[in-house]
C-alpha cells in the first residue's frame, strides 16, 4: 500500500502516470458514538477499511494508493450532541470533490470512496461527489464501504457479517452497538469506557424505519443516550473478524468493477 502524503512530488507523478494506479480516499465522521465511545469511529473505520481493501487490489496488480482521509462528514443525525461537527452536504461534496478533481488533473483515472459513515446526507454526498467528478473529468469513481449504492452496501450488511455478533437482535445492531464497539476494541482500545460499555443496557430499534421517517438520533432515543444495540456484548476479536471479512468482500466488489490493470512496461 502506498500512502501517497509521505512520498515526494517526482513519485506522485510518476503514479498518475501508472494505469494500475487506484486511489482511495477514506471519508470519515466526527460525531457522538453514545457515552462509551470517542467521536472518531467513523473517521477510525473509513480509514481502516482502506488500509484493509488495499493488499487485496495489490495482489489483483493494481497500485493501491492511500490519501489522508478526510476527517468530517455530513452528520445531521447526531446533531445536538456535543463534539459531533457536521459539514453541510455541499460543502463535503466541494470539499471531496476537489480534492479528486486536482488529482484526476495531474493523471489519475481511478478513484475509491473508503466510507463507513452511513448517514443518509452522507451517503447522497458521496452519490453527487460521484457524478460531479466523473462528469467532469472522465474518470472512474467506486465506493467501498457504506456506499449509496447497493453492492458496496452489501459487503458491509452482508448475513456473514452479521453472524459474527453474540447480540440476539443483530437485526437491530446499528450505531455504537456492539459491531462500532468491537472496532474500537480492536483498534484503538484504549479509547473505550469499557467498564461503561459493559454496564449498558441493550437498546435495539427499528432503526430502518426511523431513518425512513427522518428521524435524528435523538428522536429514535428521547434518552439521549447515542447508541442503538448491545455495547456490552462487543469483543474485540469480532471487531477484527469483522474487518477482515468487511475487506474480502468489498475487495471482490472492487475488482469486479475494475477488471484487469494494464500491463506496464
Amino acid at each position: 500500500m502506498i500512502r501517497l502524503a509521505e512520498h515526494p512530488w517526482p513519485v506522485a507523478a510518476r503514479l498518475a502516470r501508472d494505469p494500475r494506479s487506484v486511489v482511495l480516499l477514506p471519508l470519515g465522521a466526527v460525531e457522538q458514538h453514545g457515552p462509551h465511545l470517542p467521536l472518531l469511529v467513523d473517521w477510525l473505520g473509513a480509514d481502516e477499511l482502506a488500509r484493509r481493501v488495499a493488499p487485496h487490489l495489490r495482489r489483483a496488480g493494481w497500485l493501491p494508493i492511500v490519501l489522508p482521509s478526510l476527517p468530517y462528514g455530513a452528520s445531521p443525525l447526531a446533531r445536538g450532541f456535543a463534539g459531533t461537527i457536521s459539514l453541510s452536504t455541499r460543502t463535503l461534496v466541494a470539499a471531496a470533490s476537489e480534492i479528486l478533481d486536482a488529482l484526476a488533473a495531474q493523471g489519475f483515472r481511478r478513484f475509491v470512496l473508503a466510507n463507513y459513515q452511513a448517514d443518509p446526507a452522507h451517503l447522497a454526498a458521496m452519490a453527487r461527489i460521484k457524478r460531479r467528478v466523473e462528469r467532469r473529468r472522465g474518470v472512474r469513481v467506486l465506493f467501498a464501504g457504506f456506499a449509496p449504492a447497493p453492492r458496496p452496501q452489501r459487503a458491509m450488511t452482508s448475513a456473514r457479517v452479521a453472524r459474527l455478533l453474540r447480540s440476539p437482535r443483530p437485526d437491530r445492531e446499528w450505531h455504537s452497538g456492539e459491531m462500532e464497539t468491537s472496532l474500537v476494541l480492536a483498534l484503538r482500545p484504549a479509547l473505550v469506557r469499557a467498564r461503561l460499555a459493559r454496564r449498558l443496557p441493550p437498546y435495539w430499534t427499528d432503526f430502518r424505519a426511523a431513518l425512513a421517517d427522518g428521524k435524528s438520533f435523538r428522536e429514535m432515543d428521547p434518552s439521549g443516550r447515542g447508541y442503538f444495540g448491545w455495547p456490552a456484548a462487543a469483543r474485540a476479536v469480532t471487531g477484527r473478524r469483522a474487518l477482515a471479512l468487511r475487506a474480502r468482500l468489498i475487495a471482490r466488489v472492487l475488482l469486479a468493477a475494475l477488471g484487469r490493470p494494464l500491463r506496464t512496461r
